[in-house]
């Protein structure tokens, strides 16, 4: 064991010994803000919509207890229909009167591809059915949280029914990132709404791996080390969240820590050897640090954070004395690849890490393909991108392209709001075109006067019909996804987000302009 690792192991234990236990719960509460929103009468969440999985035992059902007991819908995810039965006549019982209308049951072994694809159109036809629409469209499903907290934690190497290993699938694979990128558009579609993901302190142990030691799978698969196996499901988590997050900016995308508590789960997989992590928080000292992050305002939330009784948290400790150090840190290459290959994986795609193509470096090319400049004229909406200084943030995002036959140039004004009021911005440019092609422009933004500097813009991808294009500079700081409606269906964005790996970038990572018109 490196020192790295050895850091890692005992600073985590010394660290969560202060601030996992009881006592520790108890010195971060003493420091809430008051009034406690937890314990307010007027804590109303009558018609917002809550999602959790592993709600029959532990912390998933404490959280769903005290939704329904404020008024929520609550869906509660569960793999055994008798245990999930017994859990929901606990919960409707304290919840009172009228309750059972609003929680729900949702059978489903979040280990499984097939089930969560189930549950979720399940979901959303269940939601569907209770929501008016309006003009023929289509009913919105609203959700305002969901919370993935379902997994398993075993000593031995064992496989799901679709040949992954239980551990990696439930925690991560199907539990949190399909789960999570099939519900992202109705969170999205919803104010104020987070995706909520309970990692693990014990993530401090490690980096995420290669993957063949994060799946079980090749060499790894015989030297299988169970506790192991729950870390890494359990960084890849905190790692998920932080690229979520930056993709999604309209949820508040956060992992969260419940400490050391008395759960059936840490029974389970601890048995005697969980007196090192007492005095064990009780079921609610673990649980009501995420119901705040359910309930709080949205202002208050950090997206990206790890947080620990309603505070963003360091998420590594691996150098000298706690400092963050680097040998559970992983590179940005590292978790595109891990994306990548949680992308392939959650789509019934079975690669080893090798056979995902190498990351594309060196500068990005325009298109070799010739366009006709003048049909490329005319107005494009932004769909995502990875913004410059002038669009981070904003919304409405608008090229207006036009073609000065007499300067030869290209007139392009770009068009923005702020998020946070309708008025509306110009930044005007002017680009000439330097290839054969018609792909490789120079462009120079107009400060006053048009400033006398050529920057690289380049056409990078261009649709035969000319209704959608991608817009890039060399060095891959920035990327426009454009499109000649303001949205497009999902078979399009689709085949933009497959042109863009081919490109060597990760969508996942770009961020989706909205369009609030």
């Amino acid at each position: 064991m490196g020192f790295g690792q050895f850091a890692a192991t005992t600073q985590f234990f010394l660290y969560g010994k202060r601030h996992f236990t009881s006592t520790g719960w108890e010195r971060h509460a003493a420091s809430y803000e008051q009034p406690d929103i937890l314990k307010s009468s007027d804590l109303a969440l009558t018609d917002r919509v809550f999602m959790i999985t592993g709600a029959n035992s532990g912390i998933g059902k404490e959280l769903a207890k005290f939704l329904a007991v404020k008024g929520a819908s609550v869906y509660m995810v569960c793999r055994s229909k008798q245990r999930a039965e017994a859990a929901r006549q606990e919960i409707v019982d304290a919840a009172g009167d009228g309750s059972g209308d609003r929680v729900h049951i949702l059978l489903a072994d979040c280990g499984l591809e097939s089930d969560v694809r189930r549950v979720w159109e399940e979901f959303c036809s269940h939601r569907a059915s209770l929501t008016k629409s309006e003009g023929g469209e289509p009913p919105t499903v609203r959700l305002d949280a969901l919370v993935c907290n379902a997994g398993a934690l075993l000593d031995k190497r064992t496989l799901t029914s679709e040949g992954v290993e239980v551990t990696f699938a439930s925690h991560f694979l199907f539990g949190t990132y399909l789960l999570g990128s099939l519900a992202l558009p109705c969170l999205e579609a919803t104010n104020n709404s987070r995706l909520i993901v309970v990692s693990s302190g014990g993530m401090y142990n490690t980096a995420f791996p290669d993957w063949p030691a994060a799946t079980s799978t090749g060499a790894a698969a015989a030297s299988y080390d169970g506790q192991f196996a729950y870390a890494y499901a359990k960084r890849g988590q905190v790692l998920l969240c932080e690229r979520w997050a930056a993709s999604h900016p309209k949820v508040a995308v956060v992992s969260c820590h419940p400490g050391w508590t008395e759960t059936p789960g840490v029974e389970e997989a601890y048995g005697q050897q969980k007196s090192w992590l007492e005095p064990l928080r009780t079921a609610w000292q673990g649980t009501e640090g995420i119901a705040w992050l359910c309930v709080a305002s949205a202002a208050k939330i950090v997206a990206g954070s790890f947080y620990l009784d309603r505070e963003p948290q360091v998420k590594h400790m691996a150098g000298p004395f706690f400092t963050e150090g680097s040998a559970t840190k992983n590179s940005e290459e590292e978790v595109n690849r891990m994306m990548d290959l949680l992308e392939a994986w959650s789509n019934g795609r079975r690669p080893s890490e090798s056979d995902v193509p190498a990351p594309i470096t060196g500068p990005l090319q325009a298109m070799s393909r010739p366009i006709d400049l003048q049909r490329f004229m005319g107005k494009w909406y932004v769909i995502s991108n990875l913004p410059t200084y002038f669009d981070k943030g904003t919304i409405n995002n608008v090229e207006n392209y036009s073609y000065d036959a007499v300067n030869k140039v290209v007139q392009v004004d770009f068009t923005y709001s702020s998020s946070k009021s309708s008025k509306s911005s110009l930044l005007q440019q002017r680009a000439s075109v330097v290839n054969e092609a018609c792909t490789e422009w120079k462009i120079s933004p107009k400060i006053g006067v048009y400033l006398p500097i050529g920057l690289a813009y380049l056409i990078v991808d261009c649709a035969e019909d000319y209704s959608t294009c991608i817009i890039g500079v060399p060095d891959r700081r920035y990327i426009w996804v454009m499109a000649r409606t303001p949205s497009i269906d999902v078979s399009t964005l689709f085949s933009l987000e497959t042109k863009a790996r081919e490109l060597g970038f990760d969508p996942t990572t770009f961020n989706k302009v909205p369009q609030q018109w």
